[in-house]
């Protein structure tokens, strides 16, 4: 399984020079593998794609009732769709989603409604990743001041689809430039989450086990124990470990049991990623080095 949407949202300059870190999985989830190995194994021509940085950020939900708008003194302070609904706050602008699921042209309108210019997408999320801001192509520029950008779910704790608990997002009311938000929302039933994060922390999917550097069959004999579905993502490890190149054409490529587990990622309800590559190298290419401790608990 194969899929190419979104990678012109990374900018040439996040790429330049880049091609490893925990943040290249933006790109991860353009190009999946999950049909069975076919019987022969080819190699067309190498066609690499260096991955680089994403930018980091948070997450919201909300609402509201048909388009309304509100003016104030210096403009409008308040607006609401079917989708969101926003309002100026303590110098802050306040959205809550309503409909997680809407077209994303709704949220784009009601933060131009109110005089500022972001693109705010929201896309399926493995569960820690609900409310998130995913990162994104663009970053928040302010006229002004630090630069603000909150995301959560509000109340605190609360569970998406409960009556009242929202996804909200705060960006600053002197917002001049344009900013680009990628929230991670519940994913329904079969979608692909669009987040990334090692499935082996406290909770994930391979709580407790250590993936990394490990042989195929090893790791997917604990995935399928735990009664998981296990994915590949093929990545070609630079030499000696220092980053990596990931090409389209080779996802499809049956992996063998004796390739290499770099991480594991969550990819879709009861199914996990395995970051693999054919050959071994010194130092985990995901990471220039060994996995964080904090991400490596377990036997």
């Amino acid at each position: 399984m194969n899929e190419l949407q979104g990678l012109a949202r990374v900018r040439d300059e996040d790429l330049a020079g880049r091609s490893t870190g925990p943040a290249a999985r933006a790109l991860f989830d353009a190009i999946l593998t999950a049909e069975p190995p076919s019987p022969a194994r080819t190699r067309r021509p190498r066609r690499r794609l260096l991955l680089g940085l994403a930018v980091a950020a948070a997450f919201t939900s909300a609402l509201v009732v048909g388009p309304t708008l509100v003016a104030g003194q210096h403009g409008a302070t308040s607006y609401a769709n079917a989708a969101m609904h926003i309002e100026l706050r303590d110098g802050l602008w306040v959205a809550r989603v309503k409909d997680p699921h809407a077209d994303w042209a709704l949220y784009e309108e009601a933060f131009r409604a109110v005089g500022v210019d972001v693109t705010l997408e929201i896309v399926p999320a493995a569960p820690d990743h609900v409310g998130h801001h995913l990162g994104g192509g663009r970053s928040v520029m302010t006229s002004g001041g630090p630069n603000t950008l909150v995301t959560g779910i509000e109340p605190d704790g609360c569970l998406i689809g409960e009556e009242g608990c929202h996804l909200v997002i705060k960006v600053d009311e002197n917002l001049s430039g344009r900013a680009y938000i990628r929230l991670g929302r519940a994913a329904k039933p079969g979608e692909v989450y669009k987040s990334h994060g090692t499935a082996t922390k406290a909770g994930g999917m391979l709580s407790g086990f250590r993936v990394d550097e490990r042989p195929v069959s090893v790791v997917r004999k604990e995935a399928e124990r735990r009664g998981l579905q296990v994915v590949y993502q093929i990545i070609e490890p630079n030499r000696g470990g220092q980053g990596f190149g990931l090409d389209p054409d080779d996802q499809s490529l049956p992996v063998g049991d004796d390739w290499i587990v770099w991480d594991a990622e969550p990819h879709a309800d009861g199914v996990v990623r395995l970051i693999v590559s054919e050959e071994r190298v010194p130092l985990n290419p995901l990471y220039g080095g060994p996995k964080p401790r904090e991400l490596t608990s377990g036997r």
